[in-house]
């Protein structure tokens, strides 16, 4: 059975990266790429060895290590 692709299932699309382009725009190398998959760290897909992401599990990893500025750091700067 064919599943025909509904206009509202094309901005699911947009949300998909190849691994190329995340490590161009996060300047990570392969072996880092592979050690987050191996770790569970980064969700993907992969078709025919190739690894596909979706924008929004990156942008989470990255919300999940965000480190804030500690507030001694903005006491000392405001001084």
């Amino acid at each position: 059975m064919t599943e025909i692709i509904q206009p509202d299932d094309l901005d699911e699309w947009n949300d998909w990266i190849d691994a190329q382009d995340v490590m161009q725009k996060l300047h990570v190398s392969v072996r880092t790429m592979q050690t987050w998959r191996t770790n569970g760290l980064l969700p993907y897909s992969r078709i025919n060895n190739k690894f596909y992401y979706r924008k929004s599990d990156i942008l989470a990893l990255l919300n999940k290590f965000y480190i804030a500025r500690r507030e001694a750091d903005n006491d000392e700067s405001t001084q």
